[in-house]
């Protein structure tokens, strides 16, 4: 009696090894594509990049994108075999991976890149993704990556020193400062790493227009990087955020105000995060327009549009603390 299984395997062996990794990274290119709708640039972008290149020399440890346990990872020596939806591991034992490449190039998407555009990665890891947007960008634009972590930034200078427009630099992204002698202006900023409120320098560089992909730390645990990504575009002085899709990654040890992570966890949980409209970064008491809300930054569902209104009726029936004291009646 014949083993079906050996034949098939046989079979599906016998068809792999008739195609090459740049074919494969094609067909790769071109699924990521039909899974996320990304742009023409970005798929051709995945298109020419080796994801092998940044990852080490085989055996490569991959992981179904569905799990959230080390032991789901298997070794592969084939080069091909990367170009699945699949994570690969950076560092196994603290399950730190190369990302689901269908779920960046949805963020990455988002960005709207295009040549000449500067960009900021943060949690660039070893620079497959930063690779992916130099790509994009070219060498007419620009892309700042900071990693936190010593090692994966020495990997990730080196994996991208072809690439004159890309600059590495071993920071925790909130060391960053706006100005020209920091990031100098922005028109699109990724953060790899769930927060609960941006770094003020990043919202001030972004040009008008420019976009930000932030994921909003929801996780009851603060140690773990559950989050929600939003976009965030640019709009005159005001932040227009729309929620974009849930992951799971590393979480920032500096971009952590408890206070915040509980409000959003909240919002998480009633869905009520979902109807987020902008983010604010203007000095205003809390009030039910406000989804999570700290003094320097508040998640809103109230549109760009309406907030300088909004404010301006808060001013109007809340009297200032000084003027409420003064309206007292003396005891």
């Amino acid at each position: 009696m014949l083993k079906g299984s050996g034949v098939g395997e046989n079979m599906e062996a016998k068809q792999k090894s008739s195609f090459t990794v740049e074919q494969f990274r094609q067909f790769y290119a071109e699924e990521i594509r039909a899974l996320t709708g990304a742009s023409d640039e970005l798929v051709a972008a995945f298109a020419r990049v080796p994801r092998e290149r940044f990852l080490g020399t085989a055996p490569w440890y991959v992981a179904p994108t569905a799990s959230l346990f080390t032991t789901a990872y298997r070794p592969v020596q084939d080069p091909r075999d990367l170009y699945h939806d699949v994570l690969v591991a950076i560092k196994r034992a603290q399950f730190l991976n190369n990302g689901q490449p269908t779920l960046l190039a949805r963020l990455i998407n988002a960005l709207d890149l295009h040549p000449g555009k500067r960009v900021l990665h943060v949690g660039c890891g070893t620079g497959y993704f930063t690779a992916v947007m130099a790509e994009v960008v070219r060498a007419s634009g620009s892309v700042l990556a900071v990693e936190i972590e010593r090692d994966l930034a020495t990997k990730a200078a080196a994996n991208l020193s072809t690439y004159v427009c890309v600059k590495v630099l071993h920071l925790d992204g909130a060391d960053l400062v706006a100005g020209r002698k920091g990031l100098g202006q922005l028109d699109a900023v990724l953060v790899n790493a769930s927060v609960t409120h941006p770094h003020p320098a990043w919202l001030q560089s972004l040009n008008p227009g420019g976009v930000m992909v932030l994921p909003l730390a929801v996780a009851r645990n603060p140690s773990a990087g559950d989050a929600i990504a939003i976009r965030i575009e640019r709009q005159g002085n005001q932040f227009a955020a729309q929620p974009l899709c849930l992951l799971s990654l590393y979480a920032s040890p500096s971009l952590r105000d408890e206070a915040l992570l509980e409000q959003l966890n909240r919002g998480f949980m009633t869905h009520s995060i979902l109807r987020i409209k902008s983010v604010r970064v203007d000095e205003h008491e809390q009030d039910d327009s406000c989804l999570a809300h700290s003094a320097g930054f508040c998640v809103s569902k109230l549109p760009v549009g309406a907030i300088d209104e909004h404010a301006q009726m808060a001013s109007t029936q809340v009297p200032h603390p000084q003027q409420r004291a003064a309206q007292s009646p003396s005891q």
